[in-house]
């Protein structure tokens, strides 16, 4: 298609859009929420297809207003990896405390990752149920189970993954999440986990999902066609060097190769 002509009419839809979002009382409006018409949908989706950006996902119309999120990323104090991962082992460590290695596995804890991996094989003798079993313990026993979060549980060939992810009032936050894998004689466990601590006093607009689905005529991934998997809207974090801060809400929009952040403020792009 004529990209001039394409650019054109993108710029009157993010118009009338950003219009839509400040006066708030729009026809194009229902009830609190900024919703594109039909007729707008429909010309947003055919631009998309005409730049080879398949959408193979739902795209939601019930969204609301949203706060940022205050968080603090979750640590582990010595005193708590001493008796729940060390307690009886002879270990090594590094000169910071950030790496423990022992005869079959190893502990690392910084900046509020932790991994923890050890080998055994009893690991490669267990069932999916057992593998299942044995991840859920083991995060229970090690008192790592948080508020707000979903457990998930799939299988790969012999490798039996056990994934935790974070919602807070029905909204995931990124990227929050606690893995324990068995695969072989191994055993794996891993986690980054986001401690909410209050809302925001001010709940703002967000913008259509259909507005950050156009944000994807930005970005190139190499291959034919962009193919869209899923597009919620969910609090990010993205703070680099700081354990505590405010998770912006953005839509998270899932390709085939990779995951965009898009500010549900802006519609500008976040960085990970």
């Amino acid at each position: 298609m004529d990209w001039s002509k394409a650019k054109t009419i993108l710029i009157i839809i993010f118009a009338v859009l950003n219009l839509i979002l400040y006066m708030g009382n729009l026809s194009i409006a229902e009830t609190n929420n900024s919703v594109p018409s039909s007729f707008d949908m429909s010309k947003m989706k055919e631009i998309l297809r005409e730049n080879n950006i398949v959408v193979n996902a739902k795209i939601p119309y019930d969204y609301n207003p949203m706060p940022m999120l205050l968080v603090k990323l979750k640590s582990y104090s010595k005193a708590y990896i001493d008796e729940n991962f060390l307690k009886g082992l002879k270990y090594v460590s590094n000169g910071d405390g950030s790496l423990y290695t022992f005869t079959n596995g190893s502990l690392e804890v910084k900046n509020g990752f932790l991994y923890f991996q050890v080998k055994d094989e009893k690991f490669a003798k267990m069932n999916s149920d057992e593998a299942f079993r044995y991840i859920t313990s083991f995060v229970n026993d090690k008192k790592l189970k948080e508020e707000y979060s979903i457990l998930r549980q799939y299988i790969d060939g012999d490798k039996y993954t056990v994934e935790y992810t974070e919602k807070y009032n029905g909204v995931n936050v990124d990227v929050s999440y606690m893995k324990g894998v068995i695969s072989g004689d191994t055993f794996s466990f891993e986690s980054t986990w986001l401690i909410p601590l209050r809302e925001e006093n001010d709940k703002k607009e967000i913008i259509p999902p259909i507005s950050a689905l156009l944000k994807l005529l930005d970005v190139n991934e190499g291959s034919k066609s962009v193919v869209v998997r899923d597009i919620r809207p969910v609090y990010y974090f993205s703070w680099r060097n700081a354990d505590t801060g405010e998770a912006i809400p953005t839509w998270r929009i899932t390709t085939e190769n990779t995951v965009y952040y898009i500010n549900a403020y802006t519609g500008n792009f976040e960085e990970r």
